[in-house]
């Protein structure tokens, strides 16, 4: 098994499509390649713990990473666990798009590629217009805050755009839902998943150090400065993922034999 993309039926079992776990520069070249060359309607997603919980209990998510065209890792745990299956990670990265949206639109800004932004809050939404516009002030960007009722209204702001990137920040699982459920109308180059990526960059959130990120730690620190909200998805629900990875160890074992 490659050890660069980890691809498998075992795999595909437990995470419900391939995992591809490189940088982020790496990740977001081979992206924009595949924009370049004319793709359009990419679904791409990322995998941490939550994600892998939810993968097994929301009907919407399974969906979602069923029909993903790449996933790259953004949790730490989704490496341990796999190490835990036996799978080689020994050369294997994470990132976390909390971590490196900027970089993100650095490359869209350079490559011309535009980007709308659907998610997070008015206020969110607000802030980030001015935080674009003085640093990014060559990007094409338009941004629509995520509790709207006008379903067609906003999908048809979005094709008018045709953006190169849509990142949906909703929150896990009301933007997947969305995704699946508009997929098919949406005019877009790629979709990701962003999460409340937003709500960090414009401070309506304490977004962890590099530094906490490097070492794996981005969600004791979410953690410490928001228990009341996080306390059971960083400290229940991963509990609920170790007959899963057992299971696919004796998979995985049972491969090599064979």
């Amino acid at each position: 098994m490659a050890e660069r993309v980890l691809d498998c039926e075992a795999i595909g079992e437990f995470a419900g499509c391939r995992l591809t776990p490189i940088p982020a520069q790496e990740f977001f070249g081979r992206l924009f390649e595949r924009l370049s060359q004319g793709e359009r309607s990419l679904l791409i997603g990322h995998h941490n713990l939550h994600s892998l919980y939810l993968y097994r209990c929301s009907p919407d998510v399974a969906r979602f990473y069923r029909q993903c065209d790449d996933c790259y890792v953004d949790g730490m745990g989704v490496l341990w666990l796999m190490r835990m299956a036996g799978v080689s990670t020994r050369t294997a990265r994470r990132f976390s798009l909390m971590d490196c949206l900027p970089e993100l639109l650095d490359r869209s800004q350079e490559e011309r590629f535009r980007v709308f932004y659907l998610g997070s809050s008015e206020e969110a939404v607000r802030r980030a217009r001015s935080w674009l516009a003085d640093r990014w002030p060559g990007l094409e960007i338009e941004l629509h805050h995520g509790y709207f009722e006008d379903e067609s209204g906003v999908i048809e702001r979005i094709n008018g755009f045709r953006p190169d990137l849509l990142l949906v920040g909703m929150g896990m699982p009301r933007q997947e839902r969305w995704i699946i459920e508009h997929r098919r109308r949406l005019q877009a180059g790629a979709i990701l998943q962003a999460g409340g990526t937003l709500d960090y960059y414009t401070g309506l959130q304490a977004r962890p150090p590099y530094g906490w990120s490097r070492l794996g730690l981005a969600w004791l620190y979410r953690l410490l400065h928001d228990p009341a909200r996080l306390w059971r998805r960083y400290l229940v629900t991963p509990w609920a993922l170790i007959g899963p990875t057992i299971r696919l160890r004796r998979s995985l074992r049972a491969r090599r034999r064979q």
